[in-house]
């Protein structure tokens, strides 16, 4: 703090020193190099993120899973279409569909367990209930 004389005006060389002292005084720096700090973290967490998409060990999450939907949805679509297609016998397209309804239910079953152990949320049921 900066004071006045008696006379009203004010004591440079005091004052001079009283800046000094603050500008170094390890409160104020303490202040500053925490933000310092936590910039430094935060660039080098973005860059190790770089690194790591550069090598292809990340990858953006958005696209994969379009991918897998679009994966998913082919072979969910030609699984359903497979009786009618193999056969005109109704006793083995009944065969054939207990079959893709099995491999269904364990990939619905396998996708669950993995989303469990990830942590994912449990997905919102879109059917309707008749209450």
């Amino acid at each position: 703090m900066i004071e006045r004389r008696a006379d009203g005006k004010f004591d440079q060389d005091q004052s001079r020193l009283k800046y000094l002292a603050h500008l170094r005084s390890p409160e104020r720096r303490s202040a500053r190099s925490e933000p310092a700090a936590k910039h430094a973290e935060a660039k080098t967490q973005l860059l190790h993120i770089r690194i790591e998409e550069k090598q292809r060990q990340l990858v953006r999450r958005d696209p994969v899973d379009a991918l897998i939907d679009q994966i998913a949805g082919t072979v969910l679509t030609h699984l359903s279409g497979m009786s009618a297609r193999c056969s005109r016998d109704m006793v083995v397209r009944r065969n054939i569909d207990a079959v893709v309804m099995q491999i269904r239910r364990e990939i619905s079953e396998a996708c669950s367990k993995m989303a469990d152990e990830c942590g994912e949320p449990p997905l919102v049921s879109l059917a309707c209930s008749t209450s």
